[in-house]
């Protein structure tokens, strides 16, 4: 292979780099230069960071449940809007002035400003990486002095975890003023239907379901008695015959026969009381026996001497003293019937009304069956609301931590003066390399055998190497002079820029 048909070697591209060295000299420390100005001329930006974790109950949910529950990504997202709001914010600003370098702006413009300059994103809370879903958030904010950054970015932090607290307490307190009025509300329903369940026993007490067995007894107690008393009566009215009889048979005084009348009258008038209670008032034995006293009565106004007379025979009086007590006792006896007889009449009544009253005395004690169950309800999730506001005040509930505070940079996040930096000396140096590359291209001077054979096809016998004179040194010191001030004078530039910055 000749050796214009062979490739470039190394040493030839080294030396088109010596030759076009001044565009690496000059190009590459230039882009350099520029790009540590840029870095450092452009306005720096501090970035202050705090990462919030929400923290888990401290206390086991089966002992104890709170009141308060959230998703991580829900709860993040809520607070963040509630907290980052210019009203919120504007707190921050009257504490720490973050733009004392913009008095112009008011303190709405200053809070707006603070939220647009802070980031939030979920990170992963151990190794800080950027997560889409994660129970910890990253909250950024970037302000021109690194001090402020950090102070401002601890103060939106704070904001964040003084609203979890104060919502967290303030929802549990809510459940349990909620919770306390609705059993409030249920107790003074229980005693409405209390009340209503009394007068309805005041009013149906025999014919309430409980009171059956009751009634039952009473009834056949009643009838019992009855069943007695009216033996007692039967008893009482022969009695009564048989002393009327024995009565009828006597004087009622001594020597004389004026108290037959009497007697007479006596007998007929306890023989129509014994009729009146065996029997109705048509009766025909009643009947006689009224008209057999009617027609005594006219005889004794035709006799009234004979009636007037005062009983004087002891044993006149002593039969008609004990006929008057088997009437009194007949009196007595039937007002125990009566009264029997109404009992029963009551209790059978209460039977007849018990399907009725049963329907309507089992809807009262349901409802208020349902009542206590709820009621017992509402107690027991009132008692642990009471113990989740307590969990709450103490912060052992689900809540916000710190476990990043802010702090402050000693490197700007913005710009990105080591990204500038690299990319100036990258950019420089693929400039000067493409502006040699392109000079030696378009350059036709013969410079070495290559360039010869491409140019003619006679042979070389021999290269002689370029020699310097006095005239070429002094050129080339000269421009080494100039490019040494130049650059120090660049260097001197920046270096003012970077330590003003």
């Amino acid at each position: 292979m000749s050796i214009k048909d062979s490739p470039a070697s190394f040493g030839e591209y080294l030396e088109v780099l010596r030759r076009r060295r001044w565009y690496l000299l000059t190009i590459i420390p230039a882009a350099l230069l520029l790009s540590v100005f840029v870095a450092f001329f452009l306005d720096a930006s501090y970035r202050s960071t705090s990462t919030i974790l929400l923290e888990p109950s401290s206390i086991r949910e089966e002992l104890v449940q709170t009141t308060v529950t959230s998703y991580a990504d829900q709860q993040i997202e809520l607070v963040s809007r509630r907290v980052l709001t210019p009203e919120k914010v504007e707190q921050i600003v009257a504490r720490i002035d973050p733009y004392p370098e913009s008095p112009e702006l008011s303190t709405r413009d200053k809070a707006r400003r603070i939220i647009a300059d802070t980031n939030i994103e979920r990170v992963d809370p151990i190794t800080l990486e950027v997560l889409k879903v994660s129970n910890a958030f990253s909250i950024h904010y970037q302000n021109p002095d690194p001090e402020r950054a950090a102070a401002i970015a601890g103060q939106i932090a704070e904001l964040f975890l003084g609203y979890n607290r104060q919502t967290r307490n303030e929802r549990a307190e809510a459940t349990y003023t909620f919770l306390s009025e609705q059993t409030k509300d249920v107790e003074n329903r229980i005693r409405q239907v209390d009340q209503i369940i009394a007068e309805f026993k005041g009013r149906h007490g025999s014919a309430l379901p409980e009171a059956q067995v009751r009634n039952q007894a009473s009834a056949e107690r009643a009838s019992r008695d009855l069943m007695g008393i009216e033996a007692q009566m039967r008893a009482a009215e022969e009695r009564q015959a048989l002393l009327s009889v024995q009565l009828s048979g006597m004087n009622p005084t001594l020597g004389t026969t004026a108290g037959n009348v009497q007697t007479e009258f006596a007998t007929l008038q306890g023989q129509l009381a014994d009729a009146r209670v065996r029997y109705t008032p048509d009766h025909p034995d009643v009947k006689r026996l009224e008209r057999q006293i009617e027609a005594l009565a006219a005889r004794a106004a035709a006799e009234p001497a004979a009636i007037v007379s005062t009983p004087n025979n002891p044993a006149y009086i002593t039969v008609k003293s004990q006929i008057e007590a088997t009437q009194r006792e007949l009196i007595a006896l039937q007002s125990s019937a009566n009264r029997a007889r109404s009992q029963i009449y009551q209790y059978e009544s209460g039977f007849s009304a018990a399907p009725a009253v049963e329907g309507e005395y089992a809807d009262l004690t349901r409802n208020r069956d349902v009542l206590q169950k709820q009621f017992a309800d509402i107690q027991a999730k009132l008692r642990e609301a009471d113990i989740a506001r307590n969990l709450e005040s103490e912060q052992k509930g689900e809540r916000f931590t710190q476990i990043r505070a802010p702090a402050v940079s000693e490197s700007p996040f913005s710009p990105n003066r080591k990204g500038v930096i690299l990319l100036g000396i990258v950019f420089g140096l693929a400039l000067a390399v493409g502006l040699a590359a392109l000079a030696e291209s378009a350059d036709p001077t013969v410079r070495g055998s290559r360039d010869l054979l491409e140019a003619s096809s006679i042979p070389m016998i021999a290269a002689i190497p370029i020699l310097e004179n006095a005239k070429g040194r002094r050129n080339r010191v000269m421009w080494l002079a100039s490019y040494a001030t130049a650059l120090t004078l660049a260097t001197a530039i920046v270096a003012v820029v970077v330590v003003m910055e």
